[in-house]
């Protein structure tokens, strides 16, 4: 980065408004060698966000966590510590879930801190809140719902991507409850609350756990599925057609039935869009399957 030390932080060590927008001009990085240390520092400091999952994965969440405690004031015991260190070398993922856990005996939801970190610059941060709505104790689902939401529209594609990973486990444990609870948000004006619906109930998903009640009786999620067939919205179409490209492998046959009748029923090209994905799976199988000699 270009300028002196003088321009890049203020007496607090924080960086400057000038080296800040130095860093949102950056240019998005191919490999983690292409990260230059100080965006590096600036990421583990939690002074700016990911752009890319380059950059996400590269995040060192434990520096991280252990910086924002230390600003926060946040009292960790050996345990806690403990905890932090066995996380180092893990995947992005899992440093994740294992600080929001440690975060979540310090934080709770609506206090002070919490309020503060949900408005973080870091998207790290960010997910970290979206993940401890998940990890809260008794709480009905549509009050995790209404907790979650900020999140499912954050401006950060990681973040929203790992609030409905925070609420997966809920999904899985009574997936007919809680897309009943869903059901509202595929009418929400907003396409990224929509696709939350279509993306946290997806049969086989994206690094996570499967849910094998929808993997094996996919029709319980045509109340989500159904009001998003001729969705206006690509981010929505294309979690619609990963999900019935999901059910696709355990259900064949109802995958097609359905996006057949999606057909008969709508000739918009949002649905036929939705179709083809949805057989991407179907069709990739039929054309490779060995025919038989006579």
């Amino acid at each position: 980065m270009a300028g002196s030390n003088s321009n890049r932080s203020d007496a607090r060590g924080e960086p400057t408004a000038d080296q800040l927008a130095l860093w949102e001009s950056r240019k998005a990085p191919r490999s983690r060698r292409d990260i230059p240390a100080e965006t590096l520092k600036a990421l583990n400091a939690g002074w700016i966000e990911s752009r890319t999952l380059v950059e996400w994965l590269s995040v060192d969440r434990v520096q991280l966590f252990l910086s924002l405690a230390k600003r926060c004031e946040l009292s960790l015991d050996s345990n806690d510590r403990g905890e932090l260190q066995a996380l180092r070398g893990t995947s992005a993922l899992k440093q994740s879930w294992g600080v929001a856990h440690v975060l979540s005996r310090h934080v709770a939801l609506g206090d002070n801190a919490y309020l503060k970190l949900v408005e973080h610059r870091s998207d790290i941060v960010r997910e970290w809140c979206a993940l401890l709505v998940g990890l809260v104790e008794g709480m009905k689902f549509s009050r995790r719902l209404a907790w979650i939401k900020t999140f499912a529209d954050d401006r950060n594609s990681a973040v929203r991507e790992l609030a409905w990973m925070g609420l997966r486990q809920h999904v899985t444990s009574d997936p007919v409850a809680t897309i009943g609870s869903l059901v509202p948000w595929t009418g929400s004006r907003n396409e990224r609350l929509r696709r939350f619906a279509s993306e946290v109930t997806r049969p086989r998903g994206v690094w996570c756990e499967h849910i094998p009640l929808l993997r094996d009786a996919p029709e319980l999620g045509l109340p989500i599925l159904e009001p998003l067939r001729s969705d206006s919205s690509l981010y929505v179409r294309n979690s619609v057609a990963n999900w019935l490209n999901d059910a696709s492998k355990t259900a064949p046959q109802w995958v097609i039935q359905i996006t057949s009748d999606w057909l008969k029923t709508s000739t918009s090209e949002e649905t036929e869009y939705i179709v083809r994905r949805a057989r991407r799976t179907l069709e990739k199988g039929a054309t490779t399957r060995p025919t038989k000699s006579h």
